[in-house]
């Protein structure tokens, strides 16, 4: 019910609030608020779930509502190219996959162009933010916009986090009727974290990592009493994550927060453009065994054995499915689980797939996964070789790039690419455009000059 109802919520905040206001709200509220593992099932289409459902609200809004050239996405032949090989790579990767398996009693299907159809259409789908947000998000002004947004959302969210730590993980199964995931993984250290809405306490903790790090970032960029409130927010939102009882997210802030508010915006780009390449390039850095992964486990079992115990796990599996995966390297193994390890006698599945890398690569290839990557990277990338670009680089603009670092660094280890991460990515592809500095134009100038610059 409530999954039908929000495109009436999206539009009506495109019909009353400015466009890039009212995409960051959209792309917010159904995150944080809509249920997970709930979908709307028709033939021929893919299922219509939080994220689809509110991606294409958010077409529908911008179709009608925006007044300025938001499709600005598609002049730029760095993104055109990747879409499209994030769109059509799937009918590649049925073509080499025609094969079934049978392991046991388990049958795998082999994949066909009506689920290569169904891909490239999710695809589509699921780039809708990131083409807004290049649109949209386009200036510093509305960089800063979105950072504050983010604080403000992460603020409110946190009452709801502070109920689910003191009373543990319950909202979801409350308000929509269920829990969405295992409820022992939601306990830690003797207490419980917070779930919400987002369906695991993973993805919690790295909302709360994000959005410390735009308060942090509006520490830096604020003066006078708006510095102080947004250092008392900082430090509230440090509090929370402390809370969500998440190692990885509080590495990441603690790595990050510190970098966003003392080193100078040049070099804080420079840095998150380093880390994001360092994600874009990781299945070829893990393949070689280039990743200290042992030193890394040991220093994990030093902090905690469960935790410890659980990355071997984790690191052990990903060798496991990078073996798989070499087999069909460029276009990978396909959907239906093809990607997976399944014991020959008995049929079980024997693996784990947490990050959003070792899935991406294994199911879709290098194809897939450059694709991908090279959307939600690229942008914050490509400022190591934008001089100009880097040169005027604003402190909410090297922030946003420090929050997709965050992003996708969290998305090795665990399965956190959701439309928060597409939006951040087309707003860091729209740094240093045209109308990076300053107000855009509308569609209806009469400059035609202003126009194409645009």
């Amino acid at each position: 019910m409530v999954l039908g109802v929000w495109p009436c919520v999206a539009i009506l905040l495109f019909a009353t609030l400015p466009a890039h206001r009212a995409l960051v709200w959209s792309v917010l509220g159904a995150y944080l608020l809509l249920p997970v593992k709930t979908s709307f099932e028709f033939s021929g289409v893919p299922p219509l779930d939080k994220t689809s459902i509110s991606n294409l609200s958010i077409l529908i809004g911008c179709t009608l509502f925006a007044r300025e050239r938001w499709l600005g996405a598609f002049r730029n032949p760095a993104i055109v190219g990747l879409a499209a090989l994030f769109v059509f790579s799937p009918f590649a990767t049925s073509v080499f996959n025609p094969e079934s398996f049978l392991y046991g009693e388990r049958f795998i299907p082999p994949m066909t162009l009506y689920d290569a159809a169904s891909q490239a259409a999710l695809n589509i789908i699921t780039l809708v933010p990131f083409v807004a947000a290049y649109g949209l998000l386009n200036t510093d002004e509305r960089r800063r916009q979105f950072l504050l947004a983010l604080v403000i959302a992460a603020l409110a969210y946190s009452v709801l986090m502070l109920i689910e730590v003191r009373l543990s993980p319950q909202l979801h199964r409350l308000i929509y009727g269920f829990f969405p995931h295992s409820f022992g993984q939601q306990m830690r250290g003797g207490g419980f974290r917070p779930v919400v809405f987002l369906g695991h306490g993973l993805l919690v903790a790295i909302f709360c990592a994000m959005a410390l790090a735009a308060a942090a970032a509006r520490w830096k960029d604020a003066t006078g009493t708006r510095r102080a409130q947004s250092g008392l927010f900082a430090a509230y939102l440090a509090l929370i994550l402390v809370l969500c009882k998440s190692l990885g997210a509080f590495v990441l802030a603690a790595a990050m927060v510190p970098a966003i508010a003392f080193l100078r915006a040049r070099r804080l780009a420079l840095l998150s453009a380093a880390l994001c390449g360092m994600v874009l390039l990781y299945p070829a850095v893990r393949a070689a065994g280039l990743i200290p992964t042992a030193t890394i486990s040991e220093m994990t079992n030093a902090f905690s054995t469960d935790r410890g115990d659980s990355l071997g796990v984790r690191l052990v599996n990903e060798d496991q499915l990078l073996q798989k995966a070499a087999q069909k390297p460029m276009f990978g193994w396909g959907s239906w689980g093809r990607n997976r390890i399944y014991d020959p006698e008995t049929g079980k599945d024997d693996s784990i797939t947490d990050g959003s890398w070792i899935i991406a690569f294994g199911t879709w290839g290098w194809a897939g996964y450059l694709s991908m990557f090279g959307l939600l990277s690229l942008g914050a990338v490509s400022l190591l070789w934008r001089r100009r670009a880097l040169r005027s680089i604003s402190v909410p603009s090297a922030a946003l790039c420090a929050l997709l670092a965050i992003n996708l660094l969290d998305s090795v280890p665990n399965s956190s690419i959701v439309p928060l991460t597409w939006l951040i990515a087309g707003a860091a592809f729209a740094i240093g455009g045209p109308s990076s500095g300053g107000r855009p134009r509308r569609a209806l100038d009469p400059n035609p000059a202003a126009i194409e610059g645009n």
